[in-house]
């Protein structure tokens, strides 16, 4: 990718995720078969849903347990959000093929993501996300005849799941509530009911995009970046300004040991210059997956809840969520694949039968431990 590139086009390299591979899970993968001259999309269509990672109906009859679940893991995961997890304690993933839609209501992909329209600073950095709208595949599809069977009961076990896993927390949690003093909830997915559209879609948000942002307590004791070498070779006294010099050059892409294709704030496509404004914050590296107007994907999510109380201190214009409190379920996204893929076009990895290698995962599970979005490998014109 070019700085100053438009929309969709920004890179994420994080790195020291702790989240486990589902691959713990070791479900059984389906025996499929497929015809020689199937399309390279139902191949891949094929090659995702029968993988040993796939979301099979094994996994949600064995390795989602009902008791305490979801549960915080606080020290695990920096925050005082509730997560699923599988059998093994390990935080649940679900991975699944669906359709991108880069236009939809509630996407939020272009150049400014999800920040609020003016006033941008280093508190609406530090919570921006790219949100990803998912629509699940339907014999409703015009691609309907490139999709397996597999695939279409897949998506109906998505929805199903999700569903099914946020009822039994607000079961559990208005047991004793009234209807109308019930939290507001802010389910996986929205719903689209108007110009003869009725369907779900899941939003799927990105991890931080900018978590490099430092607090105020940071900025206002930054130490300038010198070494013992450095000691004595400079014929100026440091001040603000040529600290940041000084770190700007050490960062550059010629210096040693720094990475070359490192995305900051400053390369984003900034159509209405409201990135220009930020300063010293436009230095910031940026963390999301790159890409392109792709149509199908597969997507590797894990589920978060957040439990937010009410206000206790009353205020004179209250909404619901300030008087009763509210759930955020949320999907995360851990790793996206564009599809068509070639690793799944590739005869090796099925068998005569169809089955699905457990040995031909398109990437080792444990490095998709951090948040990243294979593209290098796939057919964008098939």
């Amino acid at each position: 990718m070019t700085p100053n590139s438009p929309p969709y086009s920004v890179r994420s390299s994080r790195e020291g995720s702790p989240l486990t591979p589902v691959a713990s899970c070791e479900v059984t993968p389906a025996v499929v078969t497929a015809s020689p001259t199937a399309s390279p999309l139902l191949m891949s269509l094929l090659g995702c849903v029968t993988s040993p990672s796939a979301f099979t109906q094994e996994v949600v009859e064995q390795h989602i347990p009902m008791e305490n679940n979801p549960r915080p893991l606080s020290a695990r995961m920096g925050d005082n959000a509730e997560y699923w997890v599988d059998q093994s304690g390990d935080i649940l993933h679900l991975k699944f093929p669906a359709k991108l839609d880069f236009i939809g209501q509630w996407c939020r992909l272009g150049p400014y993501f999800s920040l609020p329209d003016s006033g941008l600073d280093a508190a609406s950095l530090k919570r921006a996300r790219g949100h990803f709208e998912l629509y699940l595949l339907s014999p409703d599809d015009d691609e309907y005849s490139d999709y397996p069977p597999e695939a279409l009961d897949m998506s109906r076990r998505v929805i199903e799941t999700l569903s099914a896993l946020a009822t039994e927390v607000e079961d559990a949690c208005n047991s004793a509530l009234a209807a109308s003093k019930q939290p507001v909830v802010s389910p996986f997915f929205r719903s689209y009911t108007r110009d003869e559209q009725d369907h779900f879609v899941l939003l799927v948000q990105s991890d931080l995009l900018f978590p490099d942002i430092p607090n105020e307590q940071q900025g206002a004791s930054a130490i300038p970046r010198v070494s013992r070498w450095d000691i004595g070779k400079s014929a100026v006294l440091l001040s603000p300004s040529k600290a940041k010099k000084m770190a700007e050059s050490k960062d550059s892409p010629g210096s040693s040991g720094a990475p070359r294709d490192v995305i900051r704030i400053r390369d984003l496509y900034d159509p209405d210059h409201r990135y220009a404004g930020l300063g010293n914050l436009r230095e910031t590296k940026v963390e999301c997956p790159e890409l392109r107007q792709a149509k199908f994907v597969e997507v590797d999510v894990y589920l978060k809840l957040w439990a937010i109380p009410p206000l206790h201190q009353p205020k004179l214009r209250m909404s619901d969520r300030d008087k009763y409190g509210s759930r955020n379920y949320q999907l995360i996204l851990r790793r996206l694949q564009l599809l068509p893929c070639s690793t799944y076009l590739n005869p090796s990895v099925l068998d005569v039968k169809g089955k699905r290698k457990a040995s031909e995962e398109p990437e080792d599970e444990g490095a998709a431990k951090k948040l990243s979005v294979g593209d290098d490998d796939c057919d964008m014109n098939a």
